[in-house]
């Protein structure tokens, strides 16, 4: 099951950036992807809480209100990939030394 998480977090992820420069809302997630609205929140909200999407709100003109999402820009998520790798490198270098 872990496995199909992460392709569809892949999917929502890879949907995003080829929508850098508009806004998506989970209708139009659902609809491109074919994932329910439990699926793609959950995912989502995992994205938001590391940073790598923003939600904005936006007002509806019949009242209301609907949350947008947009990947956030590339070059901070190019910081924040390769400082991971940097973790990962450093890690697996002081094991091997270790070793």
């Amino acid at each position: 099951m872990q496995s199909r998480s992460k392709k569809s977090e892949y999917k929502v992820f890879e949907a995003l950036l080829e929508n850098k420069d508009d806004h998506l809302t989970l209708k139009d997630l659902s609809k491109k992807l074919h994932l329910d609205r439990t699926t793609l929140q959950k995912i989502l909200k995992r994205f938001t809480e590391n940073e790598l999407v923003e939600r904005f709100q936006e007002n509806l003109d019949s009242g209301g209100y609907i949350f947008v999402y947009k990947i956030k820009d590339k070059i901070i998520l190019k910081k924040r990939i390769n400082k991971a790798i940097d973790g990962w490198y450093d890690t697996a270098r002081s094991a091997v030394e270790k070793w």
